[in-house]
């Protein structure tokens, strides 16, 4: 009866640690998973040059805005963040299938897609995007299909700074 007692106890002290380690797992790397840096081997103006040139040589991707965020932020009441862009891009078909369903609309709040191009304070210039692979798991469903088809597209024009969207 003992090591009944032993075993069982042993059995949910197992479970409840482990289910207390995967959550501080997940909390660690969540960031870390949701969106995803590449370095660029390129200066700042060049990367937001070639990242810009890339979607609107891609079918059916345009590029809607680029932001300047320093000069936002500056003319704003904040202080000088460095060289930081945000490139603003769309597709319009994928736009359309995606904002069709009543149930998908909530997703732009996430539209248009962007990228995040900035010089860290040692130089190095980096391309920061969303992780297309975790947000569509997130979704599931016809949502997922659609945000990796995407994904899968925008892997191709970033190519220059390997980008690839993983699930870790």
């Amino acid at each position: 009866m003992k090591t009944k007692i032993i075993v069982i106890a042993s059995v949910i002290l197992g479970f409840v640690l482990g289910i207390f380690f995967s959550g501080v797992v997940l909390s660690v790397s969540s960031g870390e998973m949701m969106v995803k840096e590449f370095k660029s081997p390129y200066d700042f103006d060049k990367t937001v040059e070639v990242v810009a040139q890339r979607i609107n040589t891609k079918s059916g991707w345009h590029v809607t805005d680029i932001i300047d965020q320093n000069k936002a932020v500056t003319e704003n009441g904040g202080f000088d963040i460095g060289n930081f862009k945000i490139i603003k891009y769309c597709h319009g078909a994928y736009s359309a299938k995606m904002l069709q369903a009543d149930d998908r609309k909530i997703i732009g709040t996430m539209m248009p897609k962007s990228f995040a191009v900035y010089e860290k304070t040692d130089g190095q210039v980096f391309v920061a995007t969303m992780n297309g692979a975790i947000m569509g798991k997130l979704f599931g469903g016809e949502t997922e299909k659609l945000i990796e088809e995407v994904s899968l597209e925008v892997e191709d024009m970033m190519r220059f700074i390997n980008l690839k969207y993983t699930l870790f």
